[in-house]
């Protein structure tokens, strides 16, 4: 009786260590992914960036542009946004993206 006891101890403790195990394999995974999403965006902003500076020679704006803007905002808007055309590009932004272009211009001056 008591051997069973042990052995069914032992058996819970075995199933659980694993399963612990596949958690935290499964939270490793799932970190890595995460770590080469925010790998990924950094790069896109950094191609942003270039691309602007290349478009507009205004290092300042464009870095700033490119740090604060969601990635989503297509780089060929920002050249529309330096210039201060606050063409249809401008005015599809966001309010919350609007005051961040504001700011960077009023920054890169």
């Amino acid at each position: 009786m008591f051997g069973r006891l042990v052995g069914i101890v032992i058996l819970a403790v075995v199933i659980s260590s694993d399963a612990l195990s596949q958690q935290s394999l499964q939270e490793l995974e799932n970190m890595s992914q995460f770590k080469q999403a925010l790998a990924a965006v950094d790069a896109i902003k950094h191609r942003k960036n270039l691309q602007c500076v290349i478009a507009i020679a205004n290092r300042a704006l464009c870095g700033c542009l490119s740090r604060k803007l969601p990635v989503n905002i297509y780089f060929r808007s920002y050249a529309s946004i330096a210039n201060q055309e606050k063409g249809p590009e401008y005015g599809q932004l966001s309010a919350a993206d609007k005051t961040i272009v504001d700011q960077c211009v009023s920054d890169s001056r």
